[in-house]
C-alpha cells in the first residue's frame, strides 16, 4: 500500500542509485552528501515505524540490513563504524540512513555531529555508479 502524497511512496529513482530492491524493501545510495556508500534503507509498504511492520517485513529487513553493513565493512577499509538511524520527521514514511563512518572523518562529524554532515557538495553522479556497483556484487 502506497500513499500518494508520500515522497518515498512516489519516487522515482535515478540510476545508478539504486543498490538492490525485492517486492518489500529498497536500497538506494543517497544524493544528499559526499559520504561514499551512504545508503538509504526504504520499505516499500508505506508504514511509519517498525511497530508497523509485518512479520516478513521485520525478517527482511534484518537480513538487508545486515548484508548492507557487511558489505560497507568489506569496501571501506578504515570503516570505524557504521550509524544506523530512522527519524521519519521530514518524510513520514519507514527509512534508515545506513552511514559508514572513516576513521578520518572530522570530528565535528563523529557520533550526534554526523546529524549536522554537510548535505553539498553530492557525489559526482559517476562515482555513485561506481560505488553502487560494489555494493550491488554483495546482494
Amino acid at each position: 500500500m502506497s500513499d500518494t502524497n508520500c515522497k518515498i511512496c512516489t519516487m522515482v529513482l535515478p540510476s545508478p542509485y539504486l543498490v538492490h530492491e525485492n517486492d518489500l524493501w529498497r536500497i538506494r545510495h543517497s544524493n544528499e552528501t559526499d559520504i561514499e556508500h551512504y545508503c538509504i534503507i526504504e520499505s516499500k509498504r508505506h508504514f511509519l515505524d517498525l511497530s508497523n511492520a509485518r512479520a516478513d517485513e521485520l525478517a527482511e529487513y534484518a537480513a538487508l540490513l545486515s548484508k548492507l553493513m557487511s558489505a560497507q565493512r568489506k569496501l571501506i577499509p578504515n570503516c570505524e563504524r557504521i550509524y544506523t538511524f530512522s527519524l521519519a520527521e521530514a518524510v513520514p514514511h519507514f527509512h534508515v540512513h545506513v552511514i559508514p563512518r572513516r576513521d578520518d572523518f572530522p570530528a565535528d562529524y563523529i557520533g550526534r555531529g554526523i546529524m549536522s554532515y554537510p548535505l553539498s557538495p553530492a557525489l559526482d553522479f559517476d562515482r555513485v555508479g561506481a560505488l553502487v556497483s560494489a555494493l550491488r556484487a554483495h546482494f
